[in-house]
């Protein structure tokens, strides 16, 4: 280990690495003793429902009991998707990558950089200390700078233009990164490792769902499940041109989207005529959504908080730049709002 960590807390600290799994295997906490302990069945309902909830996990039982947190972790996770909610699932995985994170950030022992190499390792992510790819001014332009390859980059890097990679340095196929970047990408790829943990074992999600009470399982999803959303009809004429079409399906999926896309869908609906009301049932599938913050959010956009400016529909060479356009300017206008106008023009001709 080069965290400076037992095994016992690395694991329950990040209980959905292979390296945890199989610690927990090891030590006999395996599926059938977590289904017979009510304690500990228990824990795993509390942790989800926490999780759920976006609320902090606390850590004290890593220190404690973290065998038990741990195996309650991944108990959390299979209960879950025993839902057959993807909603539940992608809220779960959503807040446990973000408590994966803070837990990088904050938490004594794992502040080394070897120790967070050795986490990108187990989620497969090679990576190095930058000043072995690049040494000199390159590698000390940031602080504890890291270096991960260009295929990690592209995977896990988040949809957005500051992550663009003709943005970052890259030196023979390695992205430099400042350690609060390296830590964010680690985020997105174990938000990925928490989903794909379901996908390996569906026997075990199976096992689950028979053993448990249904009505936990109906009160989960009617609590934290997708609601349906329904696309009234607008003021404007004509379809959704593809990008927005693209986001409102995103959304209505329940898939989370970069800042760039909330942006670009709150303007585009304020202009359809959606109010914010409207606007912010639309994000409540969202895995991240927190309703205080979108409804500001939404306000501000519309002009109706902050600075009072209402913010017009980006273009579609800005879409395009953002990664959010599907036809790369296919479509032959300059904005998105022009769309509809467009088609519906063609088919009265």
């Amino acid at each position: 280990m080069t965290c400076d960590i037992s095994l016992r807390e690395f694991a329950c600290y990040f209980p959905f690495l292979n390296k945890s799994a199989s610690y927990l295997q090891k030590r006999g906490y395996l599926l059938d003793v977590a289904l017979s302990d009510k304690k500990l069945l228990e824990k795993a309902v509390e942790r989800l429902k926490r999780a759920l909830a976006h609320e902090r996990i606390a850590l004290r039982p890593c220190i404690d009991s973290p065998e038990e947190a741990a195996a309650a972790a991944r108990l959390a996770l299979y209960i879950a998707a025993a839902t057959r909610n993807t909603h539940v699932l992608r809220r779960f995985a959503d807040s446990e990558s973000k408590n994966f994170k803070d837990i990088l950030e904050k938490t004594p022992g794992i502040q080394s950089p070897e120790c967070k190499l050795e986490i990108a390792r187990d989620l497969g992510i090679v990576t190095r200390q930058a000043q072995e790819v690049a040494p000199g001014l390159l590698s000390v332009a940031y602080k504890m700078p890291m270096a991960v390859r260009w295929t990690a980059y592209v995977r896990y890097a988040p949809q957005d233009p500051y992550w663009a990679m003709i943005n970052r340095p890259v030196v023979k196929g390695w992205v430099i990164l400042p350690i609060e970047d390296f830590e964010r990408l680690l985020e997105e790829a174990y938000e990925e490792r928490i989903v794909r943990t379901v996908s390996e074992n569906e026997l075990a999600v199976g096992r689950v769902a028979a053993s448990l009470d249904p009505a936990l399982l109906d009160e989960l999803v009617k609590q934290y499940g997708q609601r349906p959303v329904r696309v009234e009809a607008r003021a404007m004429p004509g379809p959704d041109p593809p990008c927005m079409r693209a986001l409102i399906d995103a959304l209505k999926a329940g898939e989370n989207l970069p800042h760039t896309g909330r942006f670009a869908i709150t303007t585009y609906l304020l202009h359809r005529g959606w109010d914010v009301e409207q606007i912010v049932d639309l994000f409540r599938n969202a895995p991240d959504f927190n309703e205080k913050i979108t409804r500001y959010q939404v306000q501000h956009i519309a002009g109706q908080a902050g600075g009072r400016k209402q913010y017009s529909v980006p273009s579609c060479e800005t879409m395009n730049s953002w990664g959010l356009c599907p036809t790369n300017l296919g479509c032959g206008i300059r904005n998105p709002v022009v769309y509809g106008r467009r088609v519906a023009a063609r088919k009265s001709s």
